[in-house]
């Protein structure tokens, strides 16, 4: 009964009404497709960082990560391997060897980074068969896959060959010819300027560096947080190895993403702000309306508690009919460009690529972000709601009839 009066009320003055569940809808959409934009490019960036280069963690050798030294590398064991794996949300262990040469062709040379890794686990974190632009991943002794900025550069393609002159494990010269078997987009320009993969073994042969490795990557599960598995891994190693993980790798990044992320929430909480005094008006103005209503009802019996509850419940309605149809309104477009991610154009593009990232901003999706704004907008309808309910607290029916 009461719901039912609740709904009658609403539509009583209905262009009020109206423009009440427009404030929200439009609220609520904004926020939704600003909010999906903006954790849509930050996964964006850290799916180019995680799925490209960093990974999730990475273990070294103590002091690695700060000079990037082949020498400063890790011997690795069963009984390493074992222990890594065997914690609860390790995914698999992907070992790589890094290190830093001279490439050349002709008369171009440029320096690199020289990868070794095992490309049958990489497959499962960096998806590399996707990323090939022609060619294939190493086959045989001596392959190598070059990103497509290091092929531009040389103007080289795949059977070509190339020189690789650097130093190896405590000084040995690392110096050999490599076929060209396939030609990569890590959907990274930076990394695709720089970056050379080859198998981990032909790395180590190169190297002279047997049975050592510069880092272990760790891909984890997708339900694990992820500084609780650090924690995990760390427990079991020794002070000789440091366990890093993306943040702590890529600084930059993350505050990058926190400084943004702070003037976004910004932005959506002037836009709340708007919103709830749109919606107190609303209130205000339906409570000074309906003082003689109010007061009637109390006198003819109506109980305060039931009154206070059909007002609560009125503010509620128009709160769930605008956040609905906000929802509802944002999510396909959300979708789409989701599975049709926004191209940033011509100069902002340049520089999203400058900086590493790619260029394109695919939105999120995720059902949280729905659901986190419709909570924070049933907050703002509770908030005011008590407005109304306070007026009919302390009302007085003759008073209320009278005036």
């Amino acid at each position: 009964m009461i719901l039912k009066i609740a709904w009658r009320n609403i539509w009583r003055n209905k262009k009020r009404s109206l423009i009440t569940v427009a404030s929200i809808l439009i609220a609520i959409f904004l926020s939704l497709i600003m909010r999906s934009m903006q954790l849509g490019t930050y996964k964006g960036m850290i799916d180019n960082v995680v799925g490209s280069y960093t990974g999730y963690i990475q273990l070294h050798h103590k002091g690695y990560w700060d000079n990037r030294s082949i020498d400063n590398s890790i011997i690795v064991t069963s009984n390493l391997i074992n222990q890594l794996s065997n914690t609860e949300g390790v995914e698999t262990i992907l070992p790589r060897l890094e290190n830093y040469g001279l490439l050349s062709f002709g008369d171009l040379t440029k320096v690199i980074s020289l990868n070794g890794v095992d490309f049958k686990k990489e497959q499962k974190l960096q998806d590399i068969n996707s990323k090939l632009i022609t060619g294939f991943l190493p086959q045989n002794p001596k392959d190598i896959i070059i990103g497509k900025g290091v092929a531009s550069y040389f103007k080289v393609e795949t059977n070509d060959t190339l020189v690789f002159v650097g130093q190896g494990y405590h000084g040995m010269l690392a110096a050999d010819k490599f076929h060209i078997s396939g030609i990569i987009d890590l959907k990274n320009p930076a990394l695709n300027k720089v970056t050379a993969m080859m198998s981990l073994e032909d790395a180590q042969n190169l190297f002279s560096a047997s049975g050592i490795v510069t880092s272990l990557v760790v891909d984890k599960n997708d339900n694990v947080q992820l500084k609780s598995l650090q924690k995990a891994i760390s427990s079991k190693l020794d002070s000789n190895y440091e366990v890093m993980n993306w943040q702590q790798m890529m600084p930059e990044l993350q505050q990058t993403i926190l400084a943004d992320s702070v003037g976004g929430l910004l932005m959506i909480a002037i836009l709340y702000m708007i919103l709830i005094f749109g919606i107190f008006g609303t209130v205000l103005m339906m409570t000074q309306e309906r003082k003689y209503e109010f007061g009637v009802l109390v006198s003819i019996g109506m109980k305060k508690g039931k009154l206070m509850f059909m007002v609560f419940i009125e503010t509620i309605i128009l709160s769930l009919l605008g956040v609905i149809m906000g929802v509802l309104l944002a999510y396909p477009i959300m979708l789409w460009k989701h599975y049709y991610p926004l191209v940033l154009p011509g100069t902002q593009a340049e520089m999203m690529e400058n900086f590493g990232f790619n260029a394109e901003i695919p939105f999120y999706i995720q059902p949280d972000l729905p659901l986190v704004h419709a909570s924070l907008i049933f907050i703002i309808a509770l908030l005011v709601s008590l407005y109304p309910i306070l007026i009919i607290k302390k009302l007085n029916p003759l008073h209320a009839m009278r005036g």
